[in-house]
Parts: structure tokens; C-alpha cells; sequence
């Protein structure tokens, strides 16, 4: 009875270790980010296009599903505004995705509530 009260511990202790090294979904974009800058204009640039948050969404959404992408991230730089973030945080709703902004090199969730 000791040997397997040993044992549950040891699974316990493991199975703890590993969900204690899974990475918190609010604040990691994942392996394949988008990652799409503020144009003036209120137009988005990502892999070197300018897109309208509309079609930025639909060209996200479908690399998703071709590519894996896991995340939207603005790279927040001086042209970002407030708005921006709203648009991001469209955008990735509109593919499915969370959203990020990424200042420095803090990476910032985005959340939208109703």
C-alpha cells in the first residue's frame, strides 16, 4: 500500500510539472504569429502588403487554415494608435485567432468584451 501511495505522488508531482510549464494562453502568441504593423490610413502591412482591417482579417484567415497561424500581433510602433488595437482585435476575431500587441518587447493581450 505504501509502493502505490509512492507512486501516486510521483504522478502527481509529474503530471503538476508539466501543466505548471504549459505556457498561460493569455500572454503566449504561439508559434506562428502574425505579425502586422499600423499603416496611416487606417490600413495594416503584413509580408511586406497593405491591407484594410477587412481584408487583412480575410488574408489572416486564410493563411490560418494553409500556414497554422496561432495569433494576430500589432507591432506597436510610433504610426499605432488606440484604434489600431480595436482593428486588431477585429481582425483576429474575424480569423478566428486571439490578439496581441507587442511593445518592446512586452507582448500585451488584447481582449474584447461585450
Amino acid at each position: 500500500m505504501e509502493i502505490m501511495k509512492r507512486i501516486a505522488i510521483v504522478a502527481a508531482s509529474a503530471f503538476l510539472a508539466a501543466c505548471a510549464s504549459v505556457p498561460n494562453a493569455a500572454t503566449y502568441a504561439g508559434d506562428v504569429p502574425a505579425e502586422i504593423s499600423a499603416r496611416p490610413g487606417d490600413e495594416f502591412s503584413w509580408r511586406g502588403r497593405t491591407y484594410t482591417p477587412d481584408r487583412m482579417g480575410d488574408a489572416i484567415r486564410a493563411a490560418k487554415a494553409s500556414e497554422g497561424l496561432t495569433s494576430v500581433v500589432l507591432l506597436y510602433g510610433d504610426d499605432a494608435t488606440v484604434q489600431d488595437i480595436i482593428d486588431v482585435a477585429i481582425i483576429a476575431r474575424a480569423a478566428g485567432l486571439p490578439a496581441f500587441y507587442k511593445q518592446g518587447d512586452k507582448l500585451n493581450p488584447i481582449t474584447v468584451s461585450r
